[in-house]
């Protein structure tokens, strides 16, 4: 009876950690690609690579530098409980815990992946506001690129 719960368990383990690993949204917001998420209180870039393509102007800076620090905390403690809590997933992964407390859990760490992914597209339709047409074109140009190369690659 055990051996056969052994190929049971490992592939509940290998699906779930599949999902722990990709704790991110699926479509880049500003916030993903403007702060690094191990430095989030760095300043903007200088005018360089996208940012310069998009062609600022200082107010639109300021405007979009205002957009971050407002947001900063609350993204940072979402990350955190983003983190902790799929923590907390792995360790009742590998314990004795029952299946509906692992359930639990996992609807927890999926509740604050959405959150987070929420607030940081808040972020991306603030500036969004603060854009011109023909930057909104540029930026979502952008945005699709980060997505595509953040895709992991399938090998045949």
């Amino acid at each position: 009876m055990l051996l056969r719960q052994v190929p049971i368990i490992a592939v509940t383990v290998v699906a779930c950690s599949g999902a722990i690993a990709v704790a991110k949204p699926s479509l880049p917001s500003f916030s993903v690609i403007a702060q690094n998420s191990t430095n989030s209180a760095r300043p903007l870039p200088s005018p360089r690579g996208w940012f310069k393509d998009l062609n600022l102007t200082p107010n639109q800076i300021q405007q979009i530098q205002a957009i971050r620090k407002q947001s900063r905390g609350k993204i940072a403690q979402k990350r955190q409980a983003l983190r902790q809590a799929q923590q907390q997933l792995q360790a009742l992964l590998a314990s004795t815990a029952s299946k509906q407390q692992v359930q639990d859990k996992y609807n927890q760490v999926r509740t604050l992946r959405q959150e987070l992914a929420d607030a940081q597209f808040e972020n991306t339709l603030a500036i969004r506001e603060i854009l011109t047409p023909e930057q909104r074109q540029k930026f979502a140009e952008y945005m699709y690129k980060q997505q595509q190369n953040s895709r992991p690659r399938r090998q045949n």
